[in-house]
């Protein structure tokens, strides 16, 4: 199971994409599997379907996506299948409870845990938010100021975890950052 977790704008569907046609593992995207319903959920909570910064989407919503996402890899584990998913993971991958967890459930499978955190910068992201012009950053982007201060650029996960530079003048191209860590884990899975 590969976590590619990082910051709204950072890269991860784009990393997971990568990640899975290289290893021919199934890609499960937070936003592919429950946008419609989240978006669903909030209209009838709070009228906002784009709302991703409120206590009716942190306390209410994002724990039902999250539950579903995590559901839907260890489904796909069950039946023999590795899994890349893709989501912030901002709380988990911090959370060394949710990592002993999710790391002896993984065992389970006979399937080890990878983190893979997607690193960027705020200009970066703010490029890409703009870009997707997705409404669910829109607060984002309005507020950037206040989203920034609630994010930390800079942060890595407390876990163990591989770090994909996905900054606008990265040394390596993402394509040839996620080749070398495929390779890595070719070489860790033949030597385990």
């Amino acid at each position: 199971m590969l976590v590619v977790a990082g910051l709204a704008g950072s890269g991860k569907t784009e990393t997971g994409k990568l990640l899975s046609g290289l290893t021919g593992w199934a890609l499960l995207d937070k936003d592919t599997l429950t946008r419609p319903l989240v978006e669903s959920l909030l209209l009838r909570l709070a009228g906002d379907p784009h709302d991703r910064h409120s206590p009716v989407y942190a306390e209410g919503v994002r724990p039902l996506e999250y539950s579903c996402l995590m559901k839907a890899g260890w489904e796909n584990l069950a039946c023999g299948t590795s899994v890349i998913l893709s989501a912030p993971f901002i709380r988990e991958v911090n959370d060394a409870a949710w990592i002993r967890r999710t790391r002896r459930r993984c065992q389970r499978f006979g399937v080890e845990l990878r983190v893979v955190w997607v690193a960027s910068d705020a200009d970066t992201m703010r490029m890409r938010l703009v870009s997707r012009g997705a409404e669910r950053d829109m607060w984002k982007l309005a507020n950037w100021d206040d989203y920034l201060s609630d994010v930390d650029p800079e942060m890595l996960p407390s876990c163990p975890h591989f770090v994909i530079d996905n900054r606008i003048d990265a040394q390596f191209p993402l394509a040839d950052q996620v080749a070398s860590l495929v390779r890595s884990l070719e070489v860790r899975a033949c030597a385990e």
